[in-house]
C-alpha cells in the first residue's frame, strides 16, 4: 500500500509537469514556478528526480506515451476500416498536436536528447506489442506492420511539426494505396 501512495505520488509530480509544460513551454520553463503551479516543495521534487533535467526528461516521456497510446488504440480500433483511419488519422493527431510538438522538441534536444531518447528506448516494446495486435487483426506479417507503423509515426510527427494538412493526407493517401493494394494481392 505504501509503495503504490509512493508511485503515485511520483506519478502525480509527472503528470503535473508535463502539463506545466504544455502550458508554459520548455524554454520558459522553471523549477520555481512548477513548484508555484503545482504545490509542491522543491525539496519533494529532488526526492523524486535527480535533477531538473531528470523531471524534464520523465514528464516528456510521460507525454510521449500518452500520446502514444492513444494513437496507437485509435489505429487498432480503425484497423478493420483502412479508409476511415487513413481519412480520420490527422483529426485524431489534431487532439495531440501540442502534446507531439513538445514531446519532439525535448527528444530532439541538445541539452535533453540523449537522455530522452535513451528512455524512450522502451517505445519499442510498446510498438512491438501494438504491432502484434496489428498482425493478428489484419493477418500481415511483421514486415508489412514495421513498414506500416513506422510509416505512420514519421507522417504524425512531420504533421504535427510543420502543420502542413495537405501533404500529409498525400503522403498517407499513397500508403493507403499501397496498404489496400497489399491486402488485394493476400486475398
Amino acid at each position: 500500500m505504501v509503495k503504490d501512495a509512493v508511485s503515485d505520488k511520483k506519478t502525480q509530480i509527472i503528470t503535473e509537469t508535463w502539463e506545466y509544460l504544455l502550458k508554459k513551454g520548455l524554454a520558459d520553463a522553471s523549477i520555481g514556478e512548477l513548484c508555484r503551479e503545482t504545490n509542491c516543495a522543491q525539496s519533494s521534487l529532488y526526492y523524486w528526480f535527480e535533477n531538473k533535467d531528470d523531471i524534464w526528461i520523465n514528464a516528456g516521456k510521460y507525454g510521449l506515451s500518452k500520446v502514444v497510446d492513444a494513437l496507437f488504440a485509435f489505429t487498432v480500433k480503425n484497423i478493420g476500416d483502412s479508409r476511415r483511419f487513413f481519412d480520420t488519422l490527422l483529426d485524431e493527431v489534431d487532439k495531440y498536436k501540442y502534446e507531439l510538438r513538445l514531446a519532439v522538441q525535448i527528444t530532439t534536444s541538445p541539452v535533453f536528447g540523449e537522455r530522452m531518447r535513451a528512455k524512450s528506448k522502451e517505445f519499442n516494446v510498446l510498438y512491438e506489442n501494438y504491432g502484434e495486435k496489428i498482425i493478428n487483426l489484419c493477418g500481415c506479417s511483421v514486415e508489412d506492420v514495421e513498414i506500416f507503423i513506422y510509416s505512420v509515426i514519421a507522417f504524425v510527427i512531420d504533421y504535427a511539426i510543420w502543420d502542413d494538412r495537405e501533404e500529409t493526407q498525400m503522403l498517407l493517401e499513397n500508403l493507403y494505396q499501397r496498404v489496400e493494394k497489399k491486402f488485394q494481392k493476400n486475398n
